[in-house]
């Protein structure tokens, strides 16, 4: 046997993938997905997919999947999927799911990155130091968090700490700005005296450049160097500050390693800007190091919890491509994040999703996506279909606008107007590229990433994905047709965007 497979999506509510024996392709697979050390299922690998038909597995029927979630409990869950009687492991490690208790958003993003890093698997002391500490026994009280005590601190004063009634598991401290030296001798005393071991210490600090070389530089004087950095959100709409968890007392190895240094290259794909081409490229140099988070949901979202448990699960994990993440810590999982998309003249893009809708109509298996287009779109022109988009007033991808309103919906809650949000998101990219100069873009890409430290590769970028055969007449694309008018109108804050970054580049 020579078996091959993947996991490629993980969530909540699916676990889907492919497995493959390359020695036998007429043979049948299955998985078993086991939760929680307990196999709850085994899975047959027959589902249709399409790009698996591409890829030469036959029939392309070779994909599985599989709803996880009655067998998911609140907080940090171990998960597997091993090839049914080879025990060939596709995928493993621990997942958090959220809490749907009367807590936030943001509340529960704080509470998934604390669980990341510390399993309450049995009833800890819990200490906060300085402000926020109350609003802390608050949220893990709602959250429905087992904890045996908690104490609440006000700042203390090194090495006048002993306000401890006993030694803590959980130390969450936000009262220093910054990691100053009064801030490093209390640290370190309250890790030194007044922790137990195994524990977790989390301090927040004010998220600028230098706050990372700072708090390593703070926690290696405090006896730990394993430190994974979070920028996390600390109040609706409100600023983020990096967090600093170090797993104390944590036996390298054991679980989640050192400090993983390396970036992450974080590809945000979005549709119709030669985004394929991209994936393609990153997939053929870096194979299963890049992920590739997509869904068969037009409308999905990945929660930041779920992709930090995709990017804790592997340290070897190079970076990822998605349609499907909105926002953009600067770091996540311990690692620094480094955004790149690409942008498109919004009319040529605006086409190209048509012509890619009526080429692949009728193995498209999206529900989201079919019920967004009309029934009968593999006999419309181009501009039937396109009358039909910005004539109708349902919330329909690539009906208006579509870039401002990937980037701007989930990020930039305090911005004047959605033009505004969409450009604040991608003035936290590290590189936005222009699919119309194409070269010079991917140029300068490569030299963002051997700036980086990244491995990137070198090789040009293959044309993917193109459905330039599909297009019919195109004269109607101008002010004075009634349905190029409307098409113009449909786009102008994304002409406003493309510019933007035009110029920019």
């Amino acid at each position: 046997m020579s078996l091959v497979g993947w996991v490629d999506q993980l969530t909540e509510t699916c676990i889907s993938g492919w497995a493959i024996d390359n020695a036998d392709l007429k043979l049948e697979l299955s998985v078993d997905v086991i939760v929680n050390s307990i196999k709850v299922a085994t899975v047959p690998c027959v589902e249709f997919r399409e790009d698996l038909r591409a890829a030469g597995m036959r029939d392309g029927c070779r994909g599985f999947a599989f709803e996880p979630a009655a067998y998911l409990q609140p907080g940090r869950n171990n998960l597997e999927v091993r090839i049914t009687g080879a025990g060939l492991l596709l995928r493993g490690g621990h997942w958090v799911k959220s809490r749907p208790y009367a807590i936030s958003t943001w509340e529960a993003a704080f509470i998934a990155a604390i669980e990341a890093y510390y399993e309450f698997s049995r009833e800890p002391h819990i200490c906060g130091i300085g402000a926020g500490a109350g609003e802390l026994e608050r949220i893990l009280r709602q959250a429905q968090l087992p904890f045996r005590r908690f104490t609440a601190l006000d700042v203390p004063r090194a090495p006048a700490v002993a306000q401890f009634p006993e030694k803590a598991d959980v130390v969450v401290c936000w009262a220093y700005p910054r990691p100053s030296p009064e801030c490093v001798r209390v640290l370190k005393s309250v890790v030194r005296d007044h922790m137990n071991q195994p524990g977790l210490l989390a301090a927040g600090f004010a998220e600028t450049p230098d706050a990372p070389r700072q708090i390593q530089d703070a926690f290696v004087e405090c006896g730990d160097g394993a430190v994974r950095y979070e920028s996390l959100t600390m109040s609706p709409g409100g600023a983020r500050r990096l967090f600093a968890l170090a797993q104390i007392g944590h036996v390298e190895g054991a679980g989640q390693g050192r400090t993983a240094t390396q970036p992450v290259f974080a590809h945000i794909h979005i549709p119709k800007c030669a985004g394929t081409s991209l994936r393609v490229l990153m997939t053929r140099h870096f194979g299963p190091r890049h992920l590739l988070l997509y869904v068969d949901d037009t409308y999905f979202v990945y929660g930041e919890d779920s992709l930090r448990s995709y990017l804790l699960q592997d340290l070897a994990i190079w970076g990822f491509s998605s349609h499907h993440v909105r926002a953009f810590p600067r770091w996540f999982a311990g690692r620094e994040m480094l955004y790149v998309t690409f942008l498109r003249d919004p009319i040529q893009q605006f086409v190209s999703y048509m012509t890619h809708i009526k080429k692949y109509y009728e193995t498209i298996t999206s529900r989201s996506l079919l019920d967004a287009v009309p029934p009968d779109t593999p006999r419309l022109t181009l501009r039937e279909f396109a009358r039909w988009l910005v004539t109708n007033d349902r919330d329909i991808p690539f009906r208006e606008n579509h870039n401002v309103n990937f980037l701007a919906r989930h990020n930039s809650p305090a911005a004047a107007d959605r033009l505004d949000a969409a450009k604040r998101a991608l003035e936290q990219f590290v590189f936005v590229g222009i699919t119309e100069r194409m070269d010079e873009s991917m140029s300068k890409l490569q030299a963002q990433a051997r700036k980086a430290g990244l491995d990137f590769p070198t090789d040009p970028i293959p044309s993917e994905n193109i459905s330039n055969d599909y297009r019919d007449d195109l004269s109607w694309i101008h002010p004075d047709d009634e349905v190029g008018r409307l098409l113009f109108r449909s786009v102008e804050l994304d002409r406003q965007l493309y510019d933007w970054a035009l110029a920019r580049l």
